[in-house]
């Protein structure tokens, strides 16, 4: 049986995501390749990487991927939900240790706008679950857009149990929703 290592799977994406960068040019949209593996034998797709057309970049799933990425690296832990606000910026809960972050990024993803901890502080049933989870909510954010070619944005990601199994939930701003498991990063289903 092939099995491709997960850090392998994060580092081809990363790298499809980095050449999926507008230059200027003309040229095709980039297609993106995510293999899953799923027990006794591995679920491939491919799709043309998605752009977000126009010039709003706020609501590019590439976007959506770096403010995860900077609150993360801002609040030192794992991002386990992000929602983009009104105003095009996102507001990402990471956890870190015992507590629950909530980061506010700006509409690019690069910068932290405001950061807080949440009263509540991360629960033990959220602590489960993202302990348990392989895939990152980042990575499912890009083998969400791999299934939906649309292009529409991400509007938010949520890490829920469905029917006994960890997904991560991507919503994007063309009502479709993606769930993606947390444990092996199979596509479970697509709500059109």
């Amino acid at each position: 049986m092939n099995r491709t290592p997960a850090f392998a799977l994060l580092a081809v994406a990363s790298a499809l995501v980095l050449t999926s960068c507008s230059n200027g040019s003309d040229a095709a949209a980039p297609t993106v390749t995510v293999t899953a593996d799923q027990g006794s034998g591995g679920q491939s797709s491919a799709a043309p990487a998605p752009t977000g057309g126009g010039s709003d970049t706020a609501s590019t799933w590439e976007t959506a991927v770096a403010a995860a990425t900077t609150a993360e690296s801002s609040a030192g832990g794992r991002a386990i939900e992000l929602d983009q606000e009104d105003d095009g910026t996102w507001e990402v809960h990471v956890a870190a240790g015992d507590r629950e972050v909530e980061v506010r990024v700006s509409a690019d993803g690069s910068t932290v706008d405001s950061s807080r901890d949440d009263d509540d502080g991360l629960d033990d049933e959220d602590r489960a679950a993202l302990d348990s989870a392989v895939t990152t909510l980042a990575d499912a954010i890009r083998i969400a857009a791999a299934q939906n070619p649309s292009g529409a944005g991400i509007d938010d990601v949520t890490l829920d149990d469905e029917d006994g199994t960890w997904a991560w939930e991507v919503g994007f701003r063309d009502d479709v929703d993606v769930y993606v498991s947390a444990a092996d990063g199979a596509i479970l289903r697509t709500d059109r």
